[in-house]
């Protein structure tokens, strides 16, 4: 979204009545809803108001990195005392029903689907209908994002779709997993066909395309083992500079998170920040962290994506990787990169790995080797040949660890362990502290209060392996 965009008043989603208002005979509470869309300018306020949800600390510049990405082999928390001990008991598999971390985000996202969910049945006051299409192929792609997170951290999840009463949600039990993932199915089907390709450049560059939609889409479908489903939407995002959407492989991959390179050829969708602007900067994603040594010692000498994991230095006490790095605005003091959630070189590595689920194929021209190794040589890796990947076993391995090191502090590996049946290994073996964790570890324990305030065991019952 442009500059004009993150000035707009993006907290609001509600309008607050008018001084004179108290004459009125409607409650000030119904404004929320009926009283409030009245014009175009509404629904843009409130379709910016959903986008700014995703730059919550409780998302994925705050709790996410540790719900995501700390949690998974890549990472280790050495530090029990910071934060009353919640980030520590999250990367070490100790985090219980009241931890703080995951209470936040999981109202977070909740507050953030409600957000869409709160505009979408007033898109009719919008007059220019290819806009008004716009708008709901963002929301619903919103929706669909914020839902794939709560089904892949929790599982089973309320699935609420429109606006409810505070007396209807007591009535709204966790739906099982597969009814939220078609939910999401539907909501980015939708959303691909409304959105548009691309923005016009320098105008609204940001919000979601056709583009992020069916990239989502087939990383749902992943995640669902849907492999065939996986390979045919992909199918519409390559190749490489032959695309309809413009997406490519930066030349090279530091170019891809230079803060003033955003929103290059490889991004598909970011978090947008502008730390010029007084609230729209972000702290440090990723201060000095500590690696598994097994991911620092896997990159060939010659792999360029080995230098993004080193540190350089801010000022005179800070750190941060390379992948993230930025400079302090004199004035805000904050930080204002952008955070990546999808690109194209996860998008190449995707595609391979659905058209090995499919069929191995081994032939070295072939669209999987060809694009796994893409990616690959575009940092100076040496490129795979059948001889080394001679299964569909030592294939799907290749591609996992490929894009342990192409993703690395992206928030994808955690997902890519679990969805893999990986993570019981990765963590008894990695470099770090080892960790020894069961099956039902894969989500995380629902927050205690939503368990109190329902106080309905069938309706709404806590995950296996964390009920007292």
């Amino acid at each position: 979204m442009n500059r004009i965009m993150m000035l707009m008043a993006v907290c609001i989603t509600f309008a607050l009545p008018s001084c004179d208002s108290f004459l009125s005979l409607t409650p000030p509470s119904q404004a929320t809803a009926n009283n409030f869309y009245k014009t175009t300018a509404d629904v843009t306020n409130a379709v910016t108001a959903a986008y700014s949800a995703l730059r919550s600390g409780s998302m994925y510049t705050g709790h996410f990195i540790y719900l995501m990405e700390v949690r998974s082999d890549n990472i280790e928390d050495q530090n029990p005392g910071a934060n009353a001990g919640m980030n520590y008991n999250i990367d070490r598999f100790l985090a219980l029903a009241d931890n703080g971390v995951v209470g936040d985000a999981y109202l977070a996202l909740y507050g953030a689907i409600s957000r869409c969910n709160n505009v979408l049945p007033h898109l009719d006051v919008v007059t220019d209908p290819a806009l008004k299409n716009q708008y709901e192929g963002e929301l619903r792609f919103l929706r669909a994002l914020h839902y794939f997170q709560v089904v892949r951290l929790w599982g089973a999840a309320p699935l609420i779709l429109s606006v409810v009463t505070t007396e209807e949600s007591k009535n709204i039990g966790r739906s099982p997993v597969a009814d939220v993932y078609a939910a999401i199915e539907a909501d980015l089907t939708a959303a691909a066909g409304l959105l548009p390709a691309a923005y016009a450049k320098n105008t609204d560059i940001g919000r979601a395309t056709a583009g992020a939609a069916k990239a989502l889409l087939a990383k749902v479908y992943l995640a669902e083992k849907k492999y065939s489903e996986a390979v045919n939407m992909l199918k519409a995002l390559v190749p490489p500079q032959g695309n309809p959407y413009g997406y490519q492989l930066q030349a090279r991959v530091a170019d891809v998170f230079n803060a003033s390179n955003k929103m290059n050829e490889e991004i598909i969708f970011a978090i947008r920040y502008d730390k010029t602007i007084l609230g729209q900067g972000h702290g440090l994603f990723f201060g000095n962290p500590v690696l598994d040594p097994a991911l620092l010692n896997a990159y060939e000498s010659s792999d360029a994506r080995r230098d993004l994991l080193n540190t350089a230095q801010l000022n005179a006490t800070t750190f941060l990787v390379k992948k993230y790095y930025d400079t302090y605005d004199p004035t805000n003091q904050n930080m204002g990169n952008d955070f990546v959630i999808l690109r194209y070189a996860d998008v190449l590595l995707m595609y391979a790995e659905a058209l090995n689920e499919v069929s191995y194929n081994g032939d070295p021209n072939g669209d999987a080797f060809k694009y796994l190794n893409m990616v690959r040589t575009r940092s100076g890796a040496t490129p795979f040949t059948p001889a080394q990947l001679a299964s569909q076993a030592s294939f799907r391995a290749a591609v996992l660890q490929e894009r342990r090191l192409e993703l690395p502090l992206e928030l994808h590996r955690w997902f890519d362990l679990v969805r893999t049946a990986t993570a019981i290994d990765a963590l008894k073996t990695s470099g770090l502290t080892p960790i020894t964790i069961e099956p039902y570890q894969y989500l995380y324990p629902v927050p205690q209060g939503q368990i109190e305030t329902m106080n309905n065991q069938a309706l709404y019952p806590q995950n296996p392996g964390y009920t007292k």
